[in-house]
This record gives C-alpha cells, structure tokens and sequence, in this order.
C-alpha cells in the first residue's frame, strides 16, 4: 500500500464570500447598539476614517426635506419627531431604495394548573418584585452605578456564596463528616450550576435522563446530588453534606432559588413571608393535588375548614412567584432602538430611516487619502493606506447598504400589511421571508437578517420587524380559498374570553363555533392551540368562578 503523498486534479464547486460581502453580512445582521459600537472601534483603529464633527451641529433636524412641509409663507412647517433621534433618512413607499443587491445576496450559512404555574406570569407583562423583602428604602431611589448588570444568574448566586457563613453548628457537623469549607462551597457551587433559567434544581418537565447524560465524578457527594436531581433518591435520605448544601442554596435571594419542583418553590417562599396565611401552607403542604385542579370543596372538606376560606387562602398564593429566577437573570430591561418609523402623511404610509450622527457624518480622511498621489512618500506608506482605505470604503459602504435594505424590506412589509398600520395588529395578514423576499428581490437570508433584532416605531407600539410575519389558516380546501392571519384568530379567541360568562365559561368547542359565526374556520384544537401556547389562557374548567 502507498501511503506517499500523490498530486492530483479534481473540479469542486464552492462559493468564497469577499471580504467586502462579509462586512456587509456582518453590517447588516447587527442591532443598531452593536452597529454604533462597531463603527466607533473601527474609527479608533483606522486612520482612514473619520467623523466630520463640522457637520454635527447641521445634523439636528431631518434631511432631504420635502416641498410639501413648507406652508405658503415658505417657511418650514413643524414636525414632530422624536427628541432622541438625532438624524432621519427618509423615503416614501413609491420610491426604489439605493441597495446593492448582489452585493448583499451572497449564501449564508391539554393544559392543567400545574403547566401554569409551571408558566407562570409571563415577564412581558409584569415585572418580578421581590415580595419577601421588606418596604422599599427611599435611598435606592437614587441613580447609583449598578454592578450586576450583565452577570448570568449563576454568577450572582456564587457572589452571595462568597458572602455566605456558615454557624458553628453546621461547622462542626461537617467537620464531622470529613468536609473542609472549601469542599462544602464546591458542592454548593455544583448545585448553583445545575439550576435552570427558571431558577429550578431541575427541569419540573424532565421526565428522564439517558445514560450517557449521566455523570461520573470522583466525588462521592457530587455523584449523590445528581442521584438526587434525577429523583434516584430523595433529599431526605441523602448524607448532611448534600442535604445543607441545598438549604444554603434555598436560603439565597430571591426566595424560593434552587427548589426542585413548583411546590418547594412556593413552600420556601411562604415560610420566608413573615405572618403568611398558615392555611394556604398547609394547602401547599398536604393538598397540592387538588390545588392544581381549583377543587376548593376538596380542599376545605379534608383540612376541614370552610370554603370561603380555603378561596381566601389560595388567593393569597398570587404573592408568591412561579419563576425565582426570573429576577435575576432578568432584573435589567434590554432597551431597544428603533430603526425606522411609519408615518401616516396624507392616506399613504412613508418610512423614516433612523440614523444617529457618527453614522451620517462618516466618512473618508482626506489628508491620508492625499499620500497615495504624493511622489515623496515611501512604497510602504502608501501600501499600508491603500489598505485601510479599502477597509474604510468597505466599512462605509456597508453601513449605507444595511439602511437601505433595512428601509426596502419596510417599505414591502408596509405595502403588504398595510390593513395592520390602518386598523391595528389583529390585521396582521399571513406572509412569510419569501413574499417579501421576492418583492425587493433580495435572498430571503438577507432579509431575515433586516428583519432579525431590527425595530420598527408603529402606531401601535415598537414592533420587531420578524414580528410582521405570522402563519394563517385557509377557510377551506380550494387553492385560492381565503386565509386569515393567525393574529386576528388570536384576537378573536381573546376577545369572546374576555366577555364570556365567568361562571359559565366557554369551552374550546364552544370558542370554535362562535368564531364560525363571526365568519373563521378554526378547528377546536387549533383554539386549544392558541389559547394555552399564545394566550397563556386556563381551559374552561379552571376558569370558572
């Protein structure tokens, strides 16, 4: 056998992206933070490129404006724009955006109670107050630095366990097992990097785990608490060293961090509520079953109290929270830039492009531009402008491309939901990447990568533009039958909970047919569908009162 090194010839098809379509790639797929910030390095980095702070102070006001703004006296009539924007490109849906289209078009790579609190409240629509601590101090109402910004929830858990004593008590008893604190920090620090987003042990929804997930440690302790995350063996049963390092776990901010299931959760956090209705623990504790089904007579005939009661009691468990983790891991806003807006101007809809002044005002140095056709400087010199000057041009030309396909990819969405800017978002028409797609002529890569992480300001609220792109249901089987969009189904189905009859609800059939009244099709599984997966919506019999 030959096992030399041979020549041969052989034809393979590939495709090398430039490095001018890989800027623009990259230009183009950034949010407007990651897109500022990427300019402002490459102008510290690159001679070449420079920003005319001249033109700064003549960039207050919106550019290019129109005829039509002018009252008869000549003079500039008063438009309302945002304060914050510091500078607007502007078209209307009539006129062709200036995108280089090869340049951009290069290939890239049924609900019970316990799912709901196992959903929770969803943090879209309130905020997760700390409940156990105590009345808010007026000195956090001032503006200092905050520290944690950034961190993940497992990093701010290990700072309250460097923090964290042990008493003497527990001291001496590991002691006794043969554990030093700084094994004992180590078993918690394992426990605080098996806990989920939600702030869990455990998945709640785990059901099991393979084999070959299983893991194999040298430490004996750490083999016990994964026996015990996969169920093998109760907490109870297992040596003090795994036992206490949960409970330090469980003793960290937010109350209720690191419990293993839903119950716990809720547990710790009613036994850390001073004065906290001992009914509703003991609801917790010894009827949790039936708590998730709302079977209040249940409840109150086996700890025998009244109903009345036991309602006030469980009403009382809305103070506690689904998902701990949430306040950590989400304790800071993510704060979203528009890129464009949507104005209604005489019955037509124009889209403003934001920029912000670097972004206007970039451009090329004209004084190292110079040394290229300057005799006296050195071959090296000029290799090393020509370089950056190429990088700088690239730079620029992209940054200009990804408005204009940002804008052109608008300006489609505009035109094809135009009923959403008109009468709102139950409007929404079914349309998917490639309609648009083939309307601005684009790959449908490049425009997921206008539309992914880019915002557009709306009559109707801050709208991602991915968000205009919603699945719908044919009102028959004929090929040309009409489809409604699956935001006015959801709107439909929100709107008959809403005004339903409390004590007699309506159940997913009976949603079904009323929506067939109004003139949409929708089978009673798709109701059920949207009712618990986007609506976050009980079914009938644990919404009746």
């Amino acid at each position: 056998m030959n096992l030399g090194m041979q020549a041969n010839i052989g034809q393979t098809q590939e495709q090398t992206l430039s490095p001018a379509l890989l800027q623009s790639v990259k230009m183009l797929q950034k949010t407007s933070q990651e897109l500022e910030t990427a300019i402002k390095e490459e102008v510290e980095v690159n001679p070449l490129l420079e920003v005319d702070d001249g033109d700064l102070d003549e960039l207050d006001v919106p550019v290019d404006k129109d005829p039509e703004e002018l009252d008869p006296r000549g003079e500039e009539s008063e438009t309302e724009f945002p304060e914050d924007i510091e500078d607007m490109a502007r078209g209307s849906l009539d006129d062709t955006a200036e995108v280089d289209s090869s340049y951009l078009d290069g290939d890239s790579s049924d609900v019970n109670w316990d799912s709901y609190l196992g959903d929770g409240t969803s943090y879209d629509d309130a905020p997760y107050n700390d409940l156990n601590s105590g009345a808010k101090d007026p000195d956090e109402d001032w503006d200092r630095p905050i520290k944690d910004v950034g961190k993940s929830l497992q990093e701010q858990l290990e700072d309250q366990l460097r923090l964290w004593n042990g008493t003497r008590e527990l001291q001496d008893q590991l002691k006794e097992c043969g554990i030093t604190d700084e094994h004992f920090r180590k078993l918690v620090r394992y426990l605080i990097n098996s806990i989920n987003d939600d702030g869990f042990l455990c998945d709640v929804n785990r059901d099991s785990v393979s084999e070959a997930m299983v893991v194999q440690s040298d430490d004996k302790y750490i083999d016990e608490i994964e026996r015990v995350l996969r169920g093998e063996l109760s907490l109870e049963d297992a040596s003090l060293p795994v036992r206490e390092a949960v409970h330090v776990l469980q003793s960290f901010k937010p109350s209720g961090i690191g419990a293993r299931d839903q119950r716990e959760c809720f547990l710790i956090q009613a036994y850390a509520i001073p004065n906290f209705p001992s009914l509703a623990i003991r609801i917790l504790e010894e009827e949790y079953e039936n708590l998730l089904q709302l079977r209040y007579a249940k409840i109150a005939k086996a700890l025998n109290v009244p109903t009345d009661d036991v309602k006030t009691a469980i009403a009382s468990l809305s103070r506690l929270r689904p998902h701990p983790g949430f306040q950590l891991s989400h304790s800071y806003s993510h704060i979203i830039n528009a890129d464009l807006k949507v104005v209604e101007k005489k019955g037509n809809y124009e889209v403003i492009c934001f920029k912000t002044k670097m972004q206007k005002s970039l451009r090329i140095n004209q004084t190292y531009k110079a040394i290229l056709t300057d005799p006296s400087a050195s071959k090296q010199d000029k290799e090393y402008v020509k370089a950056q000057l190429a990088k700088a041009t690239d730079l620029i030309k992209a940054v200009d491309n990804r408005f204009s396909t940002i804008e052109l990819v608008m300006r489609a969405i505009v035109k094809r939901q135009r009923g959403f800017f008109e009468n709102g978002p139950a409007f929404l028409k079914p349309m998917i990447l490639q309609d648009v797609a083939d309307d601005v002529h684009l790959a449908v890569s490049t425009v997921q990568r206008a539309t992914d992480q880019k915002y557009v300001e709306t009559p109707y609220g801050i709208y991602e533009l991915k968000q205009f792109f919603t699945s719908g249901i044919k009102q028959g089987s004929a090929p040309d039958a009409e489809e409604v969009g699956s935001a006015q189904i959801i709107d439909a189905i929100k709107t008959l909970i809403d005004e339903e009859d409390k004590s007699s609800p309506l159940s997913d059939q009976d949603i079904s047919d009323e929506l067939l009244k109004q003139g949409i099709k929708v089978a009673r599984r798709t109701v059920a569908k949207y009712r618990e997966k986007e609506l976050k919506i009980l079914p009938k019999n644990q919404r009746k009162r």
